[in-house]
């Protein structure tokens, strides 16, 4: 199986490679481009970087300044570096999720299925592609969860603090991650200590540096913005045409406290229900989907944040495959809604936005029914 595997590596990667050359050619002839509007972000950022300047010169670019850095490549070599980066780290990806579920104990074959779900994911081939950066936030998620299970706590805090700096949903896998490290003792042990001491040590040197580097700037597109963020475009999120209504107006108090108390109950209660460490990965999966089905802002990449942890547990979801396809199919379908009357709004001129809530509010039940379907299946009780 491992010669196999590595050759489906290689055909991974070959298909990424020639859609991102097609790239170039569909953005050249085609009305609507390939690729992601937040590349063009990003390389932007990438030539004010190069020019000395900050890369928050560039309006809307709201990342760390490390990816402007990664990135300059894209000027000084070829437009199509990031892509071909990304596409590199959706590989690796496939191995650390093969590497990790075989130290949980799951059998060659197993862990390199469940691995192939992702390397053959089409959404997951296509935002690498299109060149959108959260195959990064991806990898360093998966690393920190790789070191975690090795018992190496703090090397383990050092890149959850990292991949908070770089994207900020990681921190709520914080809570998971340090109770899987107790051994229900009420103080903390020296392995919560280590994870915890590792993340406040990389997060602050981190947050030091971009603010020594750009000052105030920094903290709020990075960080603050993201907090505060308040999207009136059309996106997945059920609440897009509530904030659509109120552009202008200060939202009440008792309604933000509505819109976040469930999802932040949910990731608490996840973290505590699901403490063991060998549960970790489940943990994290069905707290990334709350996140995102919950988020007052929802984009196609931000499923990136539970597809790339799925395949760490599919070998302990008793599902049979015809009901896992059945809810991947509703799923595909209620996106395409969803698409359909975005569609009609963008291109088609129609005023479709009640027609657009309506999909989004279908396509929030349709991730609750799925989350709480998996939750009911999930059983870690037996090794495959």
């Amino acid at each position: 199986m491992e010669f196999n595997f590595k050759s489906h590596c290689a055909l991974a990667l070959i298909i990424r490679l020639i859609l991102i050359a097609y790239s170039d050619f569909h953005d050249k002839y085609f009305s609507v481009p390939y690729t992601d509007i937040d590349y063009k972000v990003y390389t932007d950022a990438s030539r004010f970087l190069l020019n000395g300047k900050s890369p928050y010169e560039r309006h809307t670019y709201r990342y760390t300044p490390l990816l402007a850095l990664i990135l300059t490549p894209n000027i000084l070599l070829h437009s199509s570096f990031g892509k071909i980066l990304f596409s590199v780290i959706d590989i690796i990806i496939g191995i650390l999720m093969k590497h990790i579920l075989m130290r949980g104990q799951c059998n060659d074959k197993t862990s390199g299925i469940c691995a192939l779900v992702w390397l053959y994911c089409p959404l997951t081939i296509v935002i690498s592609t299109r060149g959108n950066a959260d195959s990064v936030a991806v990898i360093l998620v998966l690393v920190t969860l790789k070191y975690l299970v090795s018992n190496q706590p703090f090397l383990s805090g050092i890149i959850h603090g990292i991949s908070v700096h770089f994207r900020l949903y990681p921190i709520a896998f914080s809570l998971a991650m340090y109770l899987s490290m107790s051994s229900n003792n009420f103080f903390p042990n020296i392995r919560q200590l280590k994870l915890v001491s590792g993340c406040i040590f990389s997060l602050g040197l981190c947050t030091f540096v971009g603010y020594y580097l750009y000052g105030y700037e920094f903290l709020y597109e990075s960080l603050f913005y993201h907090l505060i963020r308040k999207d009136a475009r059309h996106n997945f999120s059920a609440y897009f045409y509530m904030q659509y209504l109120s552009i202008g107006e200060k939202e009440l108090f008792f309604v933000k406290l509505l819109r976040i108390l469930p999802p932040v109950i949910l990731l608490i209660a996840l973290s505590i229900r699901y403490s063991r460490k060998k549960d970790l990965p489940f943990a994290m999966f069905t707290q990334a989907m709350v996140m995102v089905t919950y988020n007052s802002v929802v984009t196609s990449q931000y499923f990136f944040w539970y597809l790339s942890l799925l395949p760490l547990c599919l070998p302990y979801i008793k599902m049979t495959v015809r009901r896992f396809m059945i809810l991947f199919a509703i799923w595909i379908g209620s996106q395409g809604l969803w698409l359909l009357d975005a569609y009609a709004l963008e291109f088609g001129g129609f005023n479709s936005f009640q027609s657009i809530w309506i999909s989004s509010l279908i396509f929030f039940v349709v991730n609750v029914k799925i989350i709480v379907e998996i939750i009911n299946k999930y059983n870690n009780s037996e090794i495959v």
